[in-house]
């Protein structure tokens, strides 16, 4: 593992607790994703896969009652359903943090811990956690995807733009993923109708363009 990962991983694990679809599963070896009690006979790698599937599992339920706030009548219920996902995740990332101080090779925690950081709104921790996940594994390019789409929510246009074209060359499902997420972004209220002050810095190749060298033009 190279310094510079050992490095991103410890603050990670040293950064103050915690404060809104993913690329890695379970990991096997891990028993029973239940409570987290000492398990002197287990290995690190076997505990890093216990707390990370216990992560999974908090993600999983974060999920359903995202569901449940789409479909709520109301705002009193959507809020409602919104508040115990976000706990949720941000059990998750407790357990994500735990995997990794188990095993700091783990980039599928990483990845999940940015994924959840994204989910609970903290978009700095969650591009920090993409990091580290790539700076173990850099051709992770689920946490590419996903990276970029925190740079969105942050209005890092340059930085989206870079990670499109990058996903183009080396996985046309992420460069499509991404994609799509722009598109859901430009179509939210405040975003609606609307193009960046710098177009510049938010230019995409088109989808037609994908597979060939990439041909920059204005988001819409």
């Amino acid at each position: 593992m190279s310094k510079l990962s050992t490095t991103l991983a410890a603050a990670l694990l040293a950064a103050a607790p915690f404060a809104f679809g993913s690329g890695s599963g379970p990991m096997s070896g891990g028993g029973d994703t239940g409570g987290m009690t000492s398990a002197p006979h287990m290995t690190p790698q076997q505990q890093a896969a216990r707390s990370y599937n216990a992560g999974l599992n908090h993600k999983k339920r974060a999920q359903e009652f995202e569901e449940k706030a789409a479909a709520a009548k109301d705002d009193k219920e959507r809020d409602k359903q919104l508040a115990k996902a976000k706990s949720q995740y941000e059990d998750s990332i407790d357990d994500y943090k735990k995997a990794i101080g188990y095993d700091m090779t783990s980039y599928q925690a990483m990845n999940e811990m940015g994924y959840a950081y994204r989910k609970t709104g903290d978009y700095e921790m969650a591009v920090k956690s993409y990091n580290t996940a790539l700076a173990v594994r850099p051709n992770f390019t689920p946490a590419i995807e996903y990276r970029a789409e925190a740079f969105l929510a942050m209005s890092q246009y340059e930085q989206v733009k870079d990670s499109y074209l990058a996903l183009v060359r080396t996985d046309q499902d992420q460069a499509a993923a991404l994609m799509r997420a722009l598109e859901a972004w430009l179509q939210t209220p405040s975003h609606r109708g609307s193009r960046p002050a710098d177009a510049s810095a938010a230019t995409l190749p088109t989808r037609a363009s994908a597979g060939r060298e990439p041909r920059c033009e204005g988001v819409r």
